[in-house]
């Protein structure tokens, strides 16, 4: 009964109190040596004792690192409220003026952005009037340009073509020539062999009729050869006029048509010369007149741009002024909240002395508890350095087992 009365009674202990308490019970049990305790036992209650002391002194360092952080957290807007009570009707009158600024900013930025667009919608509307206007204008001249670029490219097609006929006339007149010549050379031929023979058939019949015993029958037959050989002897020679007059009209013939060929082909070069030259000037004519009407759009189209550009720079202005507007507003109603409620600026004043003296105590039980781990560790040195010398042999002794029943 009296144990639970002292326990009801330790529990309406503040809590750093009863921490207190309990770390003072806990260092008197922990500084009792066991009665009847071993070397070992003793030096493994030794290590435990330390080891949570040095766990119970971490964690109170850990609570007093967070409530440390949390009184700071709470002083920094402690101090902001008060600096804001302080300087509340100089902040009211800076970020009124600066919201007022702020606005006519906004408002200009907005004007500025409007008239840029009636700007930038009246050039873009007069350079789509131009470039139909220049689109239009600019039809004649190039129907002209590819007319006379289509037949620039006839009259090359046509020249081309001449080029081949008169190539294969000239091929003509060369093959006519060489047919002439072989075939007066034919002629010759035959006429110089006709010749031959006939001699050779003269010089058999006198050594026919220079023989005793000739038959007349042979002398009649070598005769009407004789006079057949003749009478081709005289074919032959009447061949060779014929045969060099056709020869000759074949090759005036080609002659002939080798020169209209070329005639053609003269005509040909010169309507390709005419009409390549007149595409030239056709084009550089429409190119000229391009190039003008580009650099008139260019100018506009940069207006236009221009313009563009400048919306998007207002409108980063205005953007720029509504975030100053936000921003000078937000502090207006901060400095209006905390003006208005000075309750809670006390309030939280109290709640920062309340927490300072918790941390001034929880301060105190660390160093309470550094010093009572310093002692202990002292006072159980040579028990944990025993134990620690146990273990070692211990090991040592089992790695030795461990080697004899291997070797």
């Amino acid at each position: 009964m009296q144990d639970n009365a002292e326990e009801r009674s330790d529990t309406k202990k503040p809590r750093h109190e009863r921490r207190k308490d309990k770390k003072q019970q806990k260092d008197q049990k922990t500084q009792k040596k066991p009665k009847g305790s071993s070397g070992f036992t003793g030096g493994f209650a030794a290590v435990r004792q330390v080891h949570a002391a040095s766990k119970e002194h971490s964690n109170a360092r850990s609570e007093l690192k967070k409530a440390e952080s949390a009184l700071a957290e709470d002083k920094k807007v402690l101090d902001h409220r008060i600096d804001v009570t302080r300087s509340y009707a100089q902040i009211v009158s800076e970020q009124t003026k600066a919201r007022t600024n702020a606005e006519k900013a906004k408002a200009a930025a907005e004007r500025r952005i409007e008239a840029l667009k009636e700007e930038h919608d009246k050039l873009a509307g007069e350079l789509e009037v131009m470039r139909s206007e220049h689109a239009e204008a600019l039809k004649p001249f190039q129907n002209v340009m590819e007319s006379t670029r289509g037949r620039a490219d006839d009259t090359a097609k046509l020249l081309s073509e001449a080029k081949k006929a008169a190539k294969a006339a000239q091929t003509e007149a060369n093959d006519a020539q060489a047919r002439r010549e072989q075939r007066i050379s034919a002629a010759n031929k035959a006429y110089d062999n006709a010749q031959a023979r006939l001699r050779k058939l003269n010089a058999d019949f006198e050594e026919l009729k220079g023989r005793p015993d000739t038959d007349a029958g042979a002398i009649a037959r070598m005769e009407q050869e004789i006079s057949a050989e003749k009478a081709h002897l005289e074919s032959t020679k009447a061949d060779i006029p014929l045969v060099t007059d056709e020869a000759q009209k074949n090759v005036d013939a080609a002659q002939r048509h080798l020169w209209n060929q070329q005639q053609a082909l003269d005509s040909a070069q010169k309507a390709a010369e005419e009409a390549s030259t007149e595409a030239k000037r056709q084009k550089a004519e429409y190119d000229e007149r391009y190039q003008s009407f580009q650099t008139e759009e260019a100018t506009l189209d940069n207006d236009v741009v221009q313009r563009e550009m400048g919306i998007r720079d207002a409108s980063k202005d205005r953007d720029t002024a509504q975030a100053n507007i936000e921003a000078a507003q937000k502090l207006l109603d901060e400095a209006e909240d905390i003006h208005a409620h000075p309750e809670v600026t006390k309030k939280l004043a109290e709640s920062v002395a309340e927490k300072q003296h918790l941390v001034d105590i929880q301060k105190q039980e660390v160093s309470s508890l550094a010093r009572s781990e310093k002692q202990l560790r002292s006072s159980t040195r040579k028990q944990r350095i025993t134990f620690i010398s146990l273990l070692i042999v211990i090991a040592a002794v089992i790695l030795l087992i461990i080697w004899f029943l291997t070797h």
